[in-house]
């Protein structure tokens, strides 16, 4: 997820139903933070996920997560737990 916007800081949050998602790694999707296949040609790929329940999520917007899509912290923010 390196070309995330890095200035923004703060990871998005959001409620998601149970299902399967594509997180946008290239930052061209029309339908951020989800993937609409704008990468096709470039060298990024979606990073895909799966939640078994609908919960809230912290989706990474700065990229230097380790535990992508969701937010680890390395933005300063700290995800309830």
């Amino acid at each position: 997820m390196s070309d995330m916007n890095t200035d923004a800081g703060m990871p998005i949050a959001i409620i998601l139903d149970p299902g399967t998602y594509f997180r946008c790694s290239c930052g061209r999707s029309e339908n951020l933070p989800f993937c609409d296949g704008r990468h096709q040609g470039s060298k990024h790929l979606p990073v895909r996920f799966t939640l078994e329940q609908r919960q809230k999520v912290y989706i990474c917007s700065c990229g230097n997560t380790t535990t992508p899509p969701f937010c680890d912290g390395k933005c300063g923010f700290t995800p309830p737990e």
